[in-house]
């Protein structure tokens, strides 16, 4: 099966180059990892398109631009496509980073399955502002969920194509498995892992005192802000740590520490996105109960191993397995639908107005919880 992931050359997030090789296109990232996984299962293209100023190209930059002004994503010497020049025929599936291809031309090519992560989106996204997703001709919305489960035919997922020729996916923006990342990076697999790398996040919460607790265990390896170097660090690291006191995250990075074999210790309330990867067994609330689990695994290696393990294998089964299973699944039954585009077109202006009405409800519903807790607060305060 033919696979293209297609981001604009303004877009921010991810790749900068295309080939020739799949480390050249990780390192050359402007930020995240990505999908990176999908090459171990499929024949993945990665491609790079200019800017298109039609209106549906934009809208991921609406979300996103006013955070990355005066950044360098756009190194000198990287090159991009026209994408009407591209022959989009060859690939049975498109995942585009935000809405890189226009409907125009999606409507040139029936026969390719198309889909679209929105970079800012995030695991809750289709309950909020993309509800009713997706849109602009397009027949699948990934969600960045992690895939708990098979899909069948009794599948919302599944039975929502078949009708409609469009449904949403439960598929992490960090496709990999558990050992992604050492396939990539070979030479580093040799070595005996040891010490600590951080969430990004974390670094700006770890004090002085709390550096030489840790020390104790182990040497802080400590990131550039290249993605080869994080991916290093987390290669020849024992731990992966988020911090108690820093800001709750999605998490995407958990997905990534721990497909480079990383044992990842984080409180649950620091990790809204994907919690479910956490070990119960492992939990703390502050510095000095993390120490203390440190502690008990540095002493037990059987126990590390055996927490570390676990979580490889649900990124391996959530992460990799299962999406790869189900967009496959997917495709076969978009494959097989016999829906027009005029009936698709239909049935995503329905769900855009149903989108709209349930939105209007959330901000009464908002509107009216803040007016009473007004009234409350005046009642108290008289």
């Amino acid at each position: 099966m033919n696979i293209c992931i297609v981001k604009q050359h303004t877009t921010y997030d991810l790749y900068t180059k295309t080939g020739p090789d799949i480390r050249t296109v990780v390192e050359s990232s402007n930020w995240r990892t990505g999908p990176i996984g999908l090459v171990e299962a499929f024949n993945c293209d990665f491609r790079i398109v200019w800017e298109n100023r039609e209106k549906e190209c934009q809208v991921g930059k609406k979300h996103w631009g006013k955070y990355v002004e005066g950044w360098d994503i756009w190194p000198k010497g990287s090159i991009a496509e026209d994408v009407d020049e591209i022959d989009w025929c060859k690939y049975n599936i498109v995942i585009a980073i935000d809405i890189a291809v226009p409907t125009r031309i999606i409507r040139k090519y029936p026969q390719v399955m198309w889909c679209y992560y929105f970079i800012e989106g995030g695991p809750t996204a289709i309950d909020g502002h993309l509800g009713g997703s997706p849109y602009y001709g397009y027949n699948v919305f990934i969600t960045h969920r992690l895939a708990k489960s098979l899909l069948t035919v009794e599948s919302m997922s599944a039975r929502s194509m078949m009708i409609e020729r469009r449904a949403t996916l439960d598929m992490p923006y960090y496709v990999m498995s558990k050992n992604t990342l050492n396939k990539i990076y070979p030479e580093l697999t040799a070595y005996k892992r040891t010490g600590f790398v951080l969430s990004h996040h974390s670094y700006p919460c770890l004090a002085k005192e709390e550096r030489l607790q840790l020390s104790k265990y182990g040497e802080l390896n400590t990131p550039i802000q290249s993605i080869s170097d994080i991916h290093r660090c987390e290669l020849k690291s024992k731990y992966y740590i988020v911090h108690p006191n820093c800001k709750p995250m999605a998490g995407l990075g958990v997905i990534e520490a721990i497909s480079a074999g990383c044992l990842v210790l984080a409180p649950k309330n620091k990790l809204w996105g994907f919690p479910e990867l956490l070990s119960d067994s492992l939990g703390f609330d502050d510095f000095s109960q993390l120490i203390e689990v440190i502690r008990t695994l540095n002493v037990n290696d059987e126990l590390y191993e055996c927490e570390r393990e676990s979580q490889r294998n649900k990124v391996q089964e959530w992460c990799y397995i299962n999406p790869i299973y189900n967009i496959k699944y997917l495709y076969n039954i978009f494959n097989k639908c016999t829906v027009s585009k005029v009936t698709q077109s239909l049935y995503e202006y329905k769900a855009y107005i149903e989108s709209m009405i349930k939105r209007g409800k959330r901000f009464i519903s908002r509107k009216m919880s803040w007016n009473n807790y007004n009234k409350r607060s005046r009642c108290s305060r008289d």
